[in-house]
């Protein structure tokens, strides 16, 4: 699958969308294994990409609760 976006602009829900379609790609016992490296890599990259998303959010939601509380 090519990218759509950079990386940088991919937002939460597209990155787990592509995880999910690796996923049903993994499933498959006739996948190549150099293309199974490859999907590998991007999952990877993808779960980094959610983990980051999702520590922007807590961050954001611990600003709105505690604008003047020292961070």
């Amino acid at each position: 699958m090519a990218k759509k976006k950079n990386d940088e602009q991919l937002g939460y829900e597209e990155a787990v969308t592509e995880l999910e379609e690796i996923l049903d790609e993994l499933s498959d016992d006739d996948i190549d294994g150099d293309h199974l490296a490859e999907r590998v890599k991007r999952a990877t990259e993808l779960v980094k990409i959610c983990r980051d998303r999702i520590a922007a959010a807590r961050l954001e939601v611990k600003e709105i609760q505690l604008p003047d509380a020292p961070r």
